[in-house]
């Protein structure tokens, strides 16, 4: 299997754990644990899991000195505004809005790519942006005339997006230069270090007993797959594909999510964000041609 192959099966995998871990995250949050001791936690656990790695890998800790601020922006985009974006947004909106917002990745992948790395502009992608544009405000306009908390929880999760999709562009370069596990580690250091002060203001200490396993298993499944498995990945394909190819596989995440959260019955697919879809989903396409 060529490295090409197998970097879009990875990709592949990775879209169904995203597209999972929408409606698998709301069955512990906010009911049973708050955004921030999730984030706090995951972040936490991640750290300390790819520093034993490298350790026990013999892998090696070292950046030079001229990739400090590309590395500390990473941590920034990468992994405290993205978390606390996503995090806080999912558990204020639905699954399926939360999915289709993630829409915004490629699209500033796109922007940022024709700015800094001069990638063609063309009238079919700026066609691609205003409709793909127009679909995420009908939605949120939806969610404003329904529900405070939605419309607040789709803002947050397009700016975890955007956050995220400025995270792709600036990696790759330190990707390309270094082991995947010490990107990890260094970013969610600083991640959590950049974090602390939101998660010391919010935390909460839960009441573990009353902690069901469903949520117990979902939580696993945030940790491990969703962020150790799920950012280890995510940079590994990036020495193979570039951030524009990784990020146009977000248009397949609604369509699982939205099965899995009509399956387990914590959402549901309206005219409005049928509508919404099409017209997020359609744009995005375009952009990416």
């Amino acid at each position: 299997m060529n490295r090409i192959t197998r970097a879009h099966l990875l990709l592949w995998l990775l879209t169904i754990i995203t597209g999972f871990n929408y409606t698998i995250a709301k069955m512990v949050m906010p009911v049973y644990l708050p955004a921030s001791t999730i984030i706090w936690i995951r972040m936490s656990i991640t750290t300390l899991f790819f520093s034993m790695f490298i350790l026990l890998a013999k892998r090696s800790f070292y950046i030079e000195k001229q990739d400090y601020l590309r590395l500390f922006f990473c941590g920034l985009f990468g992994v405290t505004l993205n978390q606390i974006f996503f995090y806080e947004g999912l558990s204020r909106t639905a699954p399926i809005n939360a999915s289709l917002m993630m829409a915004a990745i490629p699209v500033t992948v796109f922007i940022l790519s024709a700015i800094f790395l001069k990638d063609k502009i063309t009238w079919v992608r700026i066609t691609g942006l205003v409709i793909s544009a127009s679909g995420a405000v009908m939605l949120l306009l939806h969610s404003k005339g329904t529900f405070t908390g939605l419309f607040i929880g789709d803002i947050l999760v397009i700016l975890n997006a955007i956050s995220y999709g400025i995270f792709l562009v600036i990696a790759r370069r330190l990707i390309m230069k270094y082991d995947s596990a010490t990107i990890v580690f260094w970013i969610f250091l600083i991640g959590t270090i950049l974090s602390f002060p939101y998660s010391f203001t919010h935390f909460t200490v839960p009441e573990w007993r009353m902690i069901p396993m469903q949520a117990w298993l979902a939580l696993g499944f945030i940790i491990v797959f969703a962020t150790i498995l799920n950012y280890y990945l995510s940079l590994d394909v990036l020495k193979d594909v570039s951030p524009s190819i990784s990020s146009i596989y977000v248009y397949i995440q609604p369509i699982i999510a939205a099965a899995v959260a009509i399956y387990f019955s914590s959402d549901a697919l309206d005219m409005q964000k049928f509508m919404s879809s099409i017209a997020i989903l359609a744009g995005v396409y375009m952009v990416s041609k």
